[in-house]
């Protein structure tokens, strides 16, 4: 499951649950992106600081691993090229790719986007906004609706709201403990 993961919050962990669940897998792989190119325009925490709130928040669920293959590569970071990597260090594994459905869209314009889709399966989780016309074979898999967003947690942290229960306790000790997204 690649993301931002700025912070990572309920509705990722919610997810992520309900595919292994739903699709009987062994594990459930979080990747934080290490340079997301479509995200130049913001302000992000370091690859460092949002690799730490993944491996926070699934600390103690044995369903979930966390990998820095995308945050000890250099440059921008391209999921066609965590996928390829992946594959050569784990080439027994299948590989699937977890996204909101809100997110399907987008992925056409994805760098290498047509390799990317036919080197995985494409999970999209349904979220608000899915768009199920994309030139691409995906599986859906249901979850219950959380209505949450990165950008509204980031929000609520400037504006010095509560975020329990959107986010782990412990991943919101770390954002305070490290003056996250402060005004």
């Amino acid at each position: 499951m690649g993301g931002t993961f700025d912070p990572i919050h309920i509705g990722h962990l919610i997810a992520a649950s309900s595919v292994y669940e739903a699709l009987n897998l062994d594990s459930v792989v979080f990747i934080p992106a290490g340079d997301p190119w479509q995200k130049r325009d913001r302000d992000l925490s370091t690859g460092q600081q949002r690799l730490e709130m993944v491996k926070l928040a699934t600390e103690n669920d044995p369903r979930f691993q966390v990998s820095d293959l995308e945050i000890s590569r250099s440059g921008p970071t391209y999921a066609v090229d965590t996928v390829r990597e992946w594959k050569r260090l784990n080439p027994s594994d299948e590989l699937l790719w977890i996204v909101g459905s809100d997110a399907l869209s987008g992925i056409p314009s994805w760098h290498e986007w047509e390799a990317f889709v036919s080197e995985v399966t494409i999970v999209a989780v349904n979220r608000v906004g899915q768009n199920d016309s994309v030139p691409f074979d995906f599986v859906s898999v249901d979850m219950p609706e959380v209505r949450i967003s990165a950008t509204e947690l980031r929000d609520r942290f400037t504006n010095g709201l509560d975020t329990k229960y959107l986010v782990p306790k412990n991943v919101s000790q770390y954002i305070s403990d490290q003056g996250l997204y402060q005004a």
